[in-house]
């Protein structure tokens, strides 16, 4: 890793410049699952819960991984194994949330292997773990570039703008939740598919607990 790229993953992140990138992960995250769904399904919909084109799931991840993930950046692997267990806590605690509101689910990896209550499984959490290294050494510090480029009052305006529209769009979507074919789920009734293999989370306490005795 070069000294330039060194300090550019190292350099500290202004409050603008972190919302900045909030919003940015979230929008990426939107049009990665409304491509992906289009690739496997042949349809264009609407995902996430809110009305804007933005998933926070992915902003509040991508966000947390330049903060806490950026220390350990000439330690590409600790980075993508701290990546993979960051995201799938994220999502299964997101998940579990969104299970309990509105008894809707907006993923279900209840077809893949080795999913825990079809909320999280080691494929995806592979997948955002390597997102997190692309949030750490290059979305993160590209876009903070962008933005540092930026007349500092004009960012903090932009950034306050987006945030009211955020808010309100949030507020909203908590009430009214963007929900339908090729969006949402009902909880299933069986947690995967037959012939696949699901972890029970209280199988994996007691599974740990044993290794630490």
């Amino acid at each position: 890793m070069t000294g330039k790229i060194r300090q550019s993953i190292g350099r500290q992140y202004a409050p603008a410049e972190l919302a900045g990138l909030f919003f940015a992960f979230s929008a990426a995250g939107w049009l990665w699952e409304v491509a992906l769904h289009l690739v496997f399904n042949g349809e264009l919909v609407k995902r996430g819960t809110m009305l804007g084109p933005w998933l926070p799931i992915y902003g509040a991840g991508g966000v947390l991984a330049v903060l806490l993930l950026r220390r350990f950046a000439d330690k590409p692997l600790r980075v993508f194994a701290l990546g993979v267990a960051l995201c799938t806590v994220i999502e299964y605690v997101t998940g579990r949330y969104l299970d309990s509101l509105y008894g809707l689910r907006w993923w279900d990896y209840s077809m893949l292997p080795l999913n825990i209550d079809g909320l999280v499984s080691p494929l995806t959490s592979l997948v955002f773990g390597a997102g997190c290294c692309a949030a750490v050494y290059w979305a993160g510090p590209k876009a903070a570039g962008w933005m540092r480029r930026l007349p500092r009052p004009q960012a903090r305006q932009c950034c306050a703008l987006l945030a009211v529209v955020f808010l309100l769009d949030f507020g909203w979507s908590a009430l009214h939740p963007n929900t339908g074919a090729g969006v949402t789920t009902s909880l299933p009734s069986a947690q995967a598919a037959e012939g696949l293999t699901v972890i029970d989370p209280a199988q994996v306490h007691l599974l740990l607990c044993s290794m630490a005795k």
